[in-house]
């Protein structure tokens, strides 16, 4: 069951703080409204639009919780970009990524930023567009040193189930 409540100025104040890199996101924000899918997703819609998700990933042993910007947020024209480390990918991955795919070492033609096993890495296209977000499966160097193998694990690509919902919840705003 879905449930949707708004944020107090001191709520959105202690979230913005919470967030780190994301902070700036909410920071200037007039309104935000939670809008909780289940146990696992929630969305945050900053002013309407919704802009950041919480994700929490099971694995087989342990689950991490991810506070992410959705790609929908990339796609507004945002004033601000999160320092994210993010990959460049050749076009022959882009078909496989946003149908879910997980990104392998092959396709990846450039890594930028400095990041370890398990942080949030944005992965784009050769044209520079957004089109996944992932938690990568070894640091920077190590994927630098590697040359084949699943490298980064995507949790959110362009038509995957939130991104079709930021799109509906667009709309109806």
């Amino acid at each position: 069951m879905v449930k949707r409540y708004y944020l107090s100025n001191k709520d959105i104040k202690e979230l913005s703080n919470a967030v780190g890199e994301l902070g700036p996101i909410f920071k200037n924000a007039k309104s935000v409204e939670i809008y909780e899918l289940n146990e696992l997703t929630t969305i945050y819609l900053i002013d309407n639009k919704p802009l950041v998700a919480r994700l929490t990933i099971k694995s087989d042993t342990t689950q991490k919780e991810y506070i992410i910007p959705l790609l929908t947020y990339f796609y507004l024209n945002p004033p601000y970009i999160p320092n994210y480390p993010f990959v460049v990918v050749d076009d022959g991955a882009v078909p496989h990524i946003v149908n879910g795919a997980d990104v392998m070492r092959p396709g990846i033609k450039e890594i930028n930023g400095e990041f370890d096993e398990g942080d949030i890495v944005l992965i784009k296209d050769l044209k520079g567009r957004y089109i996944a977000i992932g938690t990568s499966m070894m640091s920077a160097g190590e994927m630098r040193n590697t040359t084949k193998g699943k490298v980064i694990k995507v949790i959110h690509h362009i038509g995957d189930k939130l991104w079709n919902l930021a799109q509906e919840l667009l709309k109806s705003k």
